[in-house]
């Protein structure tokens, strides 16, 4: 490049190559460090943990669903099930839209199908480990 005519060219091109191309604009985050993602991925599996959220999560696998439909498969109240909802929309497992005075829930996390489907192979070939004695019985 030579004179000031080719550089300023350059920039321009340049630019309009980086505003074409959003994998250009931002660069990439810095990778977390071992305890930074030991903390996310506890906290990711805290919200799958709970019966309810687990349940939740297995029946929006399949497509949308209303509090209503969810609240026939899972159970409980729709107070608790919306708090349980609001979790898991919160840490970005479940995503939901609007339509008319309806809300249809889904679950947008392919991570969260992925261990879904882990636990339930384990769970078909009786790979998880036994619960203490009486730990499944409620009050």
């Amino acid at each position: 490049m030579t004179g000031g005519t080719s550089m300023a060219s350059y920039v321009r091109q340049r630019l309009a190559e980086i505003q074409a191309d959003p994998a250009l604009r931002h660069r990439p985050a810095k990778p977390l460090s071992f305890q930074k993602q030991a903390v996310v991925v506890a906290k990711f599996l805290a919200a799958l943990a709970h019966e309810k959220r687990l349940l939740t999560c297995i029946h929006l696998m399949d497509g949308e669903r209303t509090v209503t439909d969810l609240l026939s498969r899972v159970g409980g109240t729709q107070h608790s099930l919306s708090q349980h909802l609001g979790m898991l929309v919160e840490m970005g497992i479940v995503e939901s839209r609007a339509e008319g005075r309806w809300r249809y829930y889904s679950c947008k996390s392919e991570a969260a199908k992925d261990v879904i489907r882990v636990l339930d192979l384990l769970a078909r070939n009786n790979a998880l480990p036994a619960p203490p004695s009486g730990a499944l019985e409620r009050p």
